[in-house]
């Protein structure tokens, strides 16, 4: 997230950082995104299987927020939220793919897109 943060120094506007080993993001689930910080909130997630984040939405850049995100959710972040009066916005669960048994899990998920299921040899 550091480095996120420096290359967004100057940036204005909202920000969407995303995670590149979860096949289920989507166009639809960054409108998603998207619209909840249109709506009012001060922070975005998809929480992956694993408990870190797949996407992380912020309204404008704010390096504490992007921090307390990028960890697992265990109460920091929550609590952290809860302490500046901010409101999270969820994003659906979606499965990280970073090893065969993932592939495996993905395939054999029932709520998965079938085009997803067919990349990984499970239809």
């Amino acid at each position: 997230m550091g480095a996120a943060a420096a290359a967004l120094h100057d940036h204005h506007g909202a920000v969407l950082l995303a995670a590149p080993d979860v096949p289920g993001l989507d166009a639809a689930v960054a409108e998603m995104a998207l619209g909840d910080l249109a709506a009012g909130c001060d922070l975005v997630l998809g929480a992956a299987h694993d408990a870190r984040p797949y996407l992380v939405g912020l309204p404008r850049v704010d390096e504490e927020l992007m921090e307390l995100a990028s960890g697992r959710f265990a109460g920091g972040l929550l609590g952290a939220m809860a302490d500046r009066d901010l409101t999270l916005g969820m994003l659906r669960a979606e499965r990280r793919l970073t090893s065969a048994a993932d592939a495996r899990a993905l395939g054999l998920d029932p709520v998965a897109p079938a085009d997803l299921r067919a990349l990984v040899g499970v239809v």
